[in-house]
């Protein structure tokens, strides 16, 4: 188990995730310290959370669905220890469920919901469809005495109860104190695409910062691992627990809607088996349209944002260099050919920087835009010697004539990861493509390493820098 934090690591051969909340004081309560996120920016209030509704209908919960599509299912799991609740808490329940697909839908600027299974077609009052949604079952599991109960019951109550069809994913809000967690061992293959008695996950304090923090474990996605050799985690992947709701800013590690079929690499360090699916391709999960209003949209490829595909000291593909300097992936240091220095725990490019001109790493591939429209760009850059860079969007139009750059002010070297941005900036008249650069000013001599690109189109504004 890992104890609450917002930011932690996935332990690699965990049999669960666990994300523990402070100890309650009996009688459990599910609200006690729950607070719905703020950040990045605020959630539209109760009345106006868009109601996600019923993908499939299942008229016996516990019954194989007929020719159904993959869903969620959500329990209400009480305790004789603390009574049956249901009619009290049902549509809150639902209401955070409603708010966790609106909060992965507003997290990019694709249209991606999650298919949710009823148990009966609903009328058109909410309470109605909040029952039909929510599923009630007594946990037959040991009663709690004062110290969390075996959380692994909670999977054993659901499969004795029948809650184990492949096409079904079972997200149980516990009316008990019982963890919150979901079983790991539904994020490995077959799982992702076969549901059942492995995958199930749980909240025992209720709101969409938990809620889908854990459905999204449910779904796939690790924690983050966004880490230097012990340096601190950077917040910007999957859920936080208390204000900041974003699922995968950089799209490079759990969520990139933009290129289903791209995997990532969860904990290479550990276990170089462990790979983490691209949440976006989920079953459960309608398929990502673009575009509409949400916090992050990239025009990057996985390998162009995260080196993804590369040998350690290889030449990165998808990248060119010119001037003062040759690149190169990151040398390994003999961990699973890993490099020695990385972002999100694969591997990261290398610039070796020489003094007699400018040099210049470049995104090979220039990106299709509009002139008018605004666009950032994005990337996280250390070094453990002294330098300077800038970042560069350089405009070209059809006939792939340069027209001009916009260049950002120096950054000085760091030895973490900081993410430094260059935006956002309106393309010219006549763009309709653009190249990014990382530029080191002549007269320097030190090597840096380069990881987690992103070109994100402003539409409408952009997410700040970290």
């Amino acid at each position: 188990m890992l104890q609450k934090s917002r930011w932690v690591a996935i332990p690699a051969l965990a049999a669960i995730i666990v994300a523990m909340t402070a100890t309650p004081a009996y009688a459990h309560d599910p609200f006690s310290g729950a607070s719905e996120p703020t950040e990045p920016y605020a959630q539209p209030v109760d009345a106006s959370v868009p109601k996600r509704g019923c993908a499939t209908v299942t008229t016996t919960p516990t019954a194989p669905p007929v020719d159904t599509i993959p869903a969620i299912q959500i329990i209400y799991g009480w305790h004789a220890s603390e009574g049956n609740n249901y009619d009290a808490y049902v549509e809150r329940i639902a209401k955070i469920v409603d708010r966790v697909d609106w909060l992965l839908d507003e997290s990019s600027d694709y249209d991606q919901h999650i298919n949710f299974s009823c148990r009966y077609t609903p009328n058109n009052t909410y309470g109605d469809y909040a029952r039909a949604l929510v599923v009630p079952l007594q946990l037959s599991i040991p009663t709690p005495t004062g110290s969390y109960g075996d959380w692994s019951a909670v999977g054993s109550a659901l499969n004795a109860a029948g809650y184990d069809d492949a096409k079904r994913w079972y997200f149980v809000f516990t009316d008990a104190h019982v963890p919150s967690g979901t079983n790991t061992a539904c994020m490995r293959p077959p799982a992702m695409t076969s549901g059942g008695s492995s995958c199930w996950g749980t909240a025992e304090l209720w709101d969409s910062g938990v809620v889908g923090h854990e459905m999204l474990h449910l779904l796939g996605a690790g924690h983050a691992w966004s880490q230097e050799t012990n340096q601190p985690y950077w917040a910007d992947i999957m859920y936080g627990w208390t204000d900041n709701w974003m699922l995968d800013q950089d799209f490079n590690t759990n969520y990139d809607p933009s290129e289903p079929a791209a995997s990532f690499y969860r904990d290479n360090a550990n276990d170089p088996n462990a790979y983490a699916w691209n949440v976006a391709r989920h079953p459960v999960l309608t398929t990502p349209v673009c575009c509409d209003v949400g916090h992050s949209g990239d025009l990057l490829t996985a390998q162009e944002r995260t080196i993804e595909a590369d040998d350690p000291s290889g030449t990165p593909t998808g990248f060119s260099v010119s001037g003062g300097g040759w690149f190169q992936v990151t040398p390994s240091c003999g961990n699973n050919a890993l490099s020695c220095y990385y972002y999100d725990n694969r591997r990261s490019l290398q610039m070796n920087v020489q003094p007699h001109a400018e040099g210049k790493v470049s995104v090979t591939s220039k990106k299709a835009v509009t002139a008018g429209q605004s666009y950032k760009f994005y990337a996280r850059l250390r070094s453990a010697s002294a330098g300077n860079v800038k970042l560069r969007l350089s405009w070209y139009n059809a006939s792939n004539t340069w027209l001009s750059d916009n260049d950002s002010g120096l950054f000085p070297m760091a030895t973490d990861w900081p993410e430094r941005t260059l935006g956002p900036v309106t393309a010219p008249a006549g763009a309709t493509q653009v190249q990014l650069s990382v530029v080191s000013p002549a007269g320097q001599a030190f090597s840096y390493q380069l990881d987690s690109l992103q070109l994100m189109r402003c539409n409408p504004n952009c997410r700040a820098g970290m």
